[in-house]
């Protein structure tokens, strides 16, 4: 059987597709911290404790919990992402091919980029391209008489790359006079929505937390850099990319920077925010062809992801335990034969 474990709502969210498509006899017990995400996606068997070693094969899809997992004495983890399998010109650990992601021996990645980063790294271990499993269960929405917009934006890293520094402070002035005139909602990363919540509501801008709020409401998402960006995208609606002179244009981290960041009207200048917006609404055949193709290197495949992640775990779990087995009974032959060869010679005749 295998495992499960979710430090936080959103992995829950990107766990509970695959977990959903294993076969009942292959769940184990699912891990989580918030009990009530879980139950948002009606799963079975969750437990709200600590993670104990019981040996069983584990899923996580971060690295904090894979770390957890290490430090609880599972030895057979897989990771898969809890993103669009963005990296960055560095060795963290949060990013496909990051240091210390060793211990997991089953990586199960969105697209080329993460696949072949993964490999590079850790050229010993399973990785597998199995889309992003999420996107099985995001609803989609009719265009409504009045457009619903909503701006998102992801929380800010100036030690990483410039590429993470939130887009919101080159735009936050642009924010009021569209909402004004437009109906807006306000999102974040769950790090920062925190910290937007007081501005957004001084703006007369309702906050929506959750994401899957977002997907059922709004017509248009605006946002800097985040894997959510590529999600609503591929629900068939528009987006508007913004982007900050920080961001540099002579770097290629691949993805959103910047080979899939056709995948919305992308917006450089504050000024230019609402007919970005106007154009995003338009959703000519330009637009929605700069869409696909971004989707198309984002997601591969783009469709089946739970299934394909279910039964990869099924074939390793299965692999990992009976080579396990293996190492046991060839550990237990060479013991002996050690143990015959360390006899009295005049014995061996006997």
């Amino acid at each position: 059987m295998i495992d499960a474990f979710a430090s936080a709502p959103w992995y829950v969210d990107h766990i509970a597709p695959t977990w959903l498509a294993l076969p009942p006899e292959h769940r184990g017990r699912f891990y989580v911290s918030h009990l009530a995400s879980a139950a948002a996606h009606g799963l079975p068997d969750v437990h709200v404790r600590r993670l104990p070693d019981d040996g069983r094969p584990i899923l996580v899809v971060s690295y904090g919990d894979l770390r957890a997992a290490q430090m609880a004495g599972r030895q057979m983890v897989a990771l898969g992402q809890h993103g669009a399998g963005q990296s960055y010109s560095s060795d963290h650990a949060a990013y496909p091919g990051g240091q210390g992601q060793g211990r997991a021996s089953l990586f199960l990645v969105p697209n080329r980029h993460a696949e072949a980063r993964t490999r590079q790294a850790y050229p010993r271990a399973r990785v597998e391209l199995v889309g992003c499993p999420k996107l099985d269960t995001l609803p989609t929405k009719a265009r409504a008489a009045e457009p619903v917009i909503a701006f998102s934006f992801h929380w800010s890293s100036t030690t990483i790359a410039p590429e993470m520094i939130s887009a919101w402070d080159h735009y936050r002035t642009a924010i009021p006079a569209i909402a004004r005139h437009r109906t807006v909602i306000g999102h974040a990363h769950p790090r920062y929505v925190a910290t937007l919540r007081r501005w957004y509501k001084g703006a007369g801008i309702e906050v929506i937390p959750s994401f899957a709020d977002v997907l059922a409401r709004a017509d248009v998402y605006v946002c800097d850099n985040s894997s959510s960006m590529f999600e609503f995208a591929s629900t068939g609606r528009p987006v508007v990319v913004l982007n900050t002179p920080q961001y540099r244009r002579s770097v290629e981290h691949g993805l959103r920077f910047w080979e899939a960041s056709g995948v919305g009207v992308n917006c450089d200048d504050r000024a230019d925010l609402d007919d970005a917006i106007g154009r995003a609404l338009e959703d000519g055949p330009a637009t929605r062809a700069a869409r696909e193709a971004a989707l198309d290197i984002v997601y591969a495949p783009r469709r089946g992801g739970a299934q394909l992640a279910a039964s990869a775990l099924v074939d390793w779990a299965g692999s990992t335990v009976a080579h396990s087995d293996r190492n046991v009974r060839l550990t237990q032959v060479q013991r002996f034969r050690g143990d015959r060869d360390r006899r009295p010679v005049a014995s061996r005749g006997a």
